[in-house]
């Protein structure tokens, strides 16, 4: 501060104004990462599970970063896990209490779910989640402002494998399906708790990073845009044939 004292004021101002002229400033700050790189976000719903661990080991293998919608009764009794993957670099985010269907909820019961996972992440990882993914993809105006309340944006998805239908887990199958969705700027939905999924991904981890996909969280991927608490992202229309409202006797 001695040092800055002592510059004539002419000169301050003249280097003031230097460092604020916005050319400078586009050439001092980045462009967000999922700018300049082929990016893809893949998520995990309705864990922690049996198959986390060697979801984490896949993941850490290829370097990739993943994005996990948790279910906080299960994130209750895995609160270890669940800090180890938020310690691997991944993120974590709200998938209610326990996986109830809004359409069939009150505004109160709502509240309640999204409100008492959102408390048990933060026992686990020590942040409060900022991404909401609504059980089946079903939601509604009030779950939309609740959500918006404790400052999350809803995440659906933009593509899935459909591994939450039963007939389409099949490791080959599912393979196929996620190389076939794969996009760049895509959201990818998947299960941690279908083993056929996890045996798919070497492959399928594989085959995306020969054609130059980065593997990055959701946030990462929305990484320099203005994110309004509440609504949906990415600004992206899901693929028809990938139907986000999950028919009976599935998950989502």
């Amino acid at each position: 501060m001695a040092f800055r004292r002592l510059i004539p004021i002419a000169v301050a101002c003249s280097l003031t104004t230097a460092m604020a002229t916005p050319a400078q400033a586009s050439r001092t700050a980045p462009e967000p990462y999922c700018v300049v790189h082929k990016c893809i976000a893949l998520t995990f719903d309705d864990g922690p599970a049996e198959n986390t661990e060697t979801l984490l080991k896949v993941l850490k293998k290829y370097k990739a970063k993943a994005t996990f919608f948790m279910i906080g009764n299960r994130v209750k009794k895995n609160l270890k896990l669940v800090g180890k993957v938020a310690k691997d670099g991944h993120e974590i985010g709200n998938h209610t209490w326990d996986h109830k269907y809004f359409t069939d909820l009150t505004s109160q019961q709502i509240y309640v779910e999204v409100r008492d996972a959102q408390r048990i992440i933060k026992k686990a990882t020590g942040k409060n989640p900022v991404l909401f993914r609504a059980p089946g993809g079903l939601y509604t105006e009030d779950a939309k402002e609740i959500v918006a309340k404790f400052g999350m944006v809803q995440i659906p998805g933009t593509v899935a494998t459909k591994d939450y239908i039963k007939d389409y887990r099949n490791v080959k199958l599912l393979t196929s399906k996620a190389l076939e969705i794969a996009e760049p700027g895509a959201v990818v939905l998947m299960h941690e708790t279908v083993k056929e999924t996890i045996s798919s991904l070497p492959t399928v981890l594989r085959e995306l990073t020969k054609q130059g996909y980065r593997f990055v969280t959701v946030s990462k991927l929305l990484e320099g845009q203005k994110l309004t608490p509440g609504e949906v992202y990415p600004d992206m229309l899901p693929d028809d044939s990938d139907e986000m409202e999950f028919p009976d006797g599935t998950e989502g």
